[in-house]
């Protein structure tokens, strides 16, 4: 009695497991793969209907899914594979098959009128509508009559090669949330193997060594392999190509991997530094000659297997003969030693994944794109390394006196182009500097000297009691704009000084403009009220951007000190913030009475000098423009200085914050 209810137990165990999980799917769902919660069967005549398959169902033939990414192996079966799931969303769910390289596919799901939805896809069967067929399969899946109902999903998959079966849910917030870590590697590799191709065609061109155009040759083959098959980008081309690129991939990586073969012969120097190593491969090349007819002649399935066994030989063979080389001499092959050493990596996990020795993972499909792209970059310096190692070598050889000469006097002539360069600049600096040292003497001398001594004067009469309260404010009032000028003086000097004793470097920050510049603008409202200017400023948006503060404020504070000191009474000033894509412009301008007077190339002049008054006889000390273009420099930006009619136009650039990362 006893072991015929263990054995109860032992089958209701069985048929519980066998069950899928419901999948709730929201607008939180992560994008992550389902393979433990879903249940599957094969159909090793790959005959069966949907409805004998839900029969089997319900017999409790299905078996759950063992790890998160399905490994089906290499078979010419079906596989069927049943999804529970309560769409809880706003939107539409859908199911995603993460992987390109699948011949037939097809989604049966039941409708809210209680007919069946069959999608059909792969890239030997046209897709249907409601399936997005890219580098993977997007099914868009129907609703529920509410958020409660559990649908069921019986998804067929057929493919006469390795099958790994990444399973997604998404909703829709989920598929347009932007490129994620993978993509972005992937499009690293795509752009590491077009810059390697088409640096080593230019060197090929102008060097016509062998080794270039071999080197040149695999390249693209392993783009082919990679990129259009592996990872699907194939879809990008017209159908006919794609359907060939899938059915024949295999005839390509042989084409691959002989030219990778005839690289490592030419780039090792076999005949010298490893002789038996050309019989052996002579002996990989007639292997991939082999692989390549196999795979013409449409036996995939067969071709997969043979590549899993040649590609595990392969790189090994290539490792080795190089260590070999190396050892006797050959220096250039160090590089090219840590090239297949991640290659060879890469392909033995990924192989030891397909014979389910490791789990597969996400970013087990992103190991042979990353492992390549570093391959090729070693391989690039392995050849940059021969060149410079054993060419220039051989050259210097032949011609060591004629190059010695040569380089001598070569030498020679930079360094006096360089030293006379220096003496060039130094000249010039001392000159500017020079200038700059009278400039400020009269400065302290005069421009500072004098206000302080009218405040001093002032004080002293107030002391002796000589004013009345309001001749004392009437003084002061007098003497504001002094105060003013000396203020702005002194913080364009500190700021000269600073620039002087070192570079000027910018401390980005993030910092939102509108109350920066309406705090700003506090400062300058009393003087912008009493020479009776009219003010337009238009901060209506609000913008954070990156850059400096402190640099910034500096910048407009002298903008708008300028135009306020350049701006007559009654006329108008003003300062508008306008975004120019990923950067928002910063404008300052002022109204001028003569604008046929205005020079505006000595304005624009980086090496203009000289103080400028006001139209109030307001003085400043010819530093403040210089400061400007140096600081806006800085934050990565210029000063653009333009006439319209009678406005002047000071403007520059600075990047959003959005466009930034922090």
């Amino acid at each position: 009695m006893r072991r015929f209810l263990l054995l109860i137990a032992l089958i209701l165990f069985t048929k519980i497991q066998a069950i899928a999980q419901v999948i709730y799917v929201n607008d939180k769902t992560p994008y992550s793969n389902i393979g433990r919660q879903v249940t599957y069967i094969e159909d090793k005549t790959a005959l069966l209907t949907v409805d004998e398959v839900k029969t089997l169902d319900k017999a409790g033939k299905f078996k759950p899914g063992e790890s998160n990414i399905l490994n089906l192996g290499n078979t010419s079966s079906a596989f069927w594979i049943k999804i529970n799931y309560v769409n809880q969303s706003s939107g539409k769910a859908y199911l995603i098959i993460d992987v390109p390289n699948i011949e037939h596919l097809d989604c049966y799901a039941d409708k809210m009128d209680g007919t069946q939805l069959h999608l059909k896809s792969g890239f030997l069967t046209p897709s249907t509508t409601g399936v997005k067929s890219e580098n993977r399969y997007t099914f868009s899946l129907p609703r529920g009559n509410n958020q409660t109902d559990i649908q069921q999903v019986f998804l067929r998959v057929k493919s006469d090669n390795y099958l790994p079966l990444p399973l997604k849910m998404a909703t829709s917030d989920t598929l347009v949330s932007g490129p994620n870590f993978r993509d972005y590697l992937e499009i690293i590799f795509m752009g590491v193997l077009l810059s390697l191709l088409v640096f080593n065609i230019f060197l090929y061109m102008s060097m016509k060594d062998n080794i270039y155009l071999y080197y040149c040759l695999y390249v693209p083959g392993l783009f082919i392999y990679v990129s259009l098959y592996l990872r699907g980008y194939a879809y990008l081309l017209s159908p006919e190509l794609r359907r060939v690129i899938n059915l024949y991939p295999h005839a390509f990586l042989a084409i691959t991997m002989i030219f990778g073969i005839l690289f490592c012969r030419r780039f090792l120097n076999l005949r010298v530094t490893a002789p038996k190593f050309l019989r052996i491969y002579q002996i990989l090349i007639f292997f991939c000659i082999a692989l390549f007819f196999v795979s013409i002649l449409g036996y995939k399935s067969i071709a997969a297997d043979y590549t899993q066994i040649s590609m595990f030989i392969y790189p090994i063979i290539l490792w080795f003969s190089g260590y070999i080389a190396y050892k006797r001499g050959h220096t250039p092959a160090k590089y090219y030693i840590l090239a297949w050493s991640f290659i060879t990596l890469a392909i033995i996990i990924v192989i030891l994944t397909l014979v389910k020795v490791f789990p597969f993972t996400d970013y087990t499909f992103d190991l042979l794109p990353v492992g390549s792209a570093i391959e090729l970059l070693l391989l690039s310096f392995a050849m940059g390394y021969r060149y410079n190692v054993v060419i220039k070598r051989e050259r210097e050889t032949r011609d060591e006196n004629l190059m010695l000469v040569s380089d001598q006097n070569l030498h020679l002539e930079n360094l006096v182009k360089e030293r006379t360069l220096k003496l060039s600049e130094t000249i010039s600096e001392l000159q500017i500097s020079n200038s700059v040292k009278n400039k400020l003497f009269s400065i302290i001398a005069h421009d500072l000297r004098s206000p302080f001594n009218s405040l001093t004067g002032i004080f002293a009469l107030k002391d002796m009691d000589m004013l009345t309260l309001e001749d004392y404010k009437m003084l002061l009032t007098e003497n504001q704009k002094h105060i003013e000028t000396i203020n702005s003086s002194l913080n364009n000097l500190l700021y000269w000084a600073r620039r002087q004793m070192e570079v000027v470097n910018s401390v980005p920050t993030t910092f939102d403009l509108k109350p920066f510049i309406e705090e700003l603008l506090l400062v300058y409202l009393p003087l912008i009220h009493k020479k009776g200017i009219t003010t337009d400023i238009d901060l209506s948006e609000s913008f954070s951007a990156y850059a400096d503060e402190d640099h910034v404020q500096l910048i407009l504070r002298n903008l708008i000190d300028n135009a306020i000191k350049f701006t007559t009474t009654g006329n108008r000033i003003g300062i508008v913030l306008k975004k120019q894509d990923d950067m928002v412009e910063i404008c300052v301008w002022n109204t001028i009475n003569n604008p046929e007077q205005f020079d505006l190339e000595h304005i624009r002049n980086p090496k203009a000098e000289g103080a400028t008054y006001g139209t109030e006889n307001e003085k400043g000390m010819g530093l403040g423009l210089n400061l400007i273009r140096e600081y806006i420099k800085a934050n990565g930006s210029k000063l653009n200085i333009d006439l319209i009619g009678n406005q002047v136009f000071f403007s520059f650039d600075l990047p959003l914050s959005s466009s930034h990362p922090l």
